[in-house]
């Protein structure tokens, strides 16, 4: 009798710890499987944020913000439209959201373009050079950023997406109305005033791609639109940059 009870204990002990083995090898497995689903669960988020992203900019640019509805653009991003919810609240959360992305890709290439160039008027000819890149490699969020939808203008709920464009604008002239002063300074250029000198040059590169991202061109060839952009630089560059011999006369 002894024997059997010492042996049901033995075995009820070897099953508690078989059991405690058990829970323990669940919880780790639970522990180890959990990044793995986290993972699963932010690239299936990131994929569907951004198949709502390019469904909008593609909507708002055909038909127009009231006209893109979000259902609408759920269907083009083949997701429900509680997603579109979930990621962004509402219409103007979408469109905010495509904004922001816009302004970061232009600080980027901005930036990228900023820092290639030596000397004032270098940096500010790389500067130009990445706004291009921004307009050519991005044409649709490029055309969100500077050239929206007409009805977008006075849509509720985008305030404050459209004051931060206009504050970007803003940063980008003041650095270059820096660099124009420094420019002066050094005898690079001829003496100009330094803010409305940096708006005009802003603007007139603004108005030049504006034509680049035109469906024909204006009737050009890509060859014979590089040959704008290059014409635009030179002239560009010629009401600016001080004669040699000025600046050789410098003190």
């Amino acid at each position: 009798m002894s024997v059997f009870v010492a042996t049901r204990a033995f075995s009820v002990s070897q099953r508690a710890v078989l059991q405690s083995d058990c829970k323990i090898a669940t919880v780790l497995h639970v522990k180890q499987e959990a990044p793995l689903l986290s993972e699963r669960q932010d690239r299936r988020k990131a994929r569907t944020r951004a198949a709502v992203m390019a469904a909008a900019q593609r909507l708002f640019l055909q038909r127009g913000y009231h006209a893109s509805t979000l259902e609408a653009i759920a269907d083009a991003a083949d997701v429900a439209v509680r997603s579109v919810y979930v990621h962004f609240g509402d219409k103007a959360g979408l469109y905010s959201a495509l904004l922001d992305e816009a302004l970061k890709l232009d600080k980027h290439y901005c930036d990228e373009g900023w820092e290639s160039g030596e000397g004032p008027v270098g940096r500010m000819f790389g500067l130009a050079d990445g706004y291009l890149r921004f307009c050519r490699n991005h044409p649709e969020l490029f055309k969100i950023f500077r050239f929206p939808p007409p009805d977008a203008a006075d849509a509720a709920g985008l305030e404050a997406a459209s004051g931060r464009v206009a504050t970007r604008v803003r940063s980008e002239v003041a650095r270059m109305t820096d660099a124009v002063s420094e420019a002066v300074e050094c005898g690079q250029i001829r003496p100009v005033p330094a803010e409305a000198t940096a708006a005009f040059l802003w603007a007139a590169w603004d108005g030049v791609l504006v034509c680049s991202i035109q469906p024909d061109h204006l009737g050009l060839t890509d060859t014979e639109f590089e040959a704008v952009l290059d014409q635009a630089r030179t002239v560009l560059a010629a009401g600016l940059l001080q004669p040699v011999d000025a600046r050789e006369d410098r003190p």
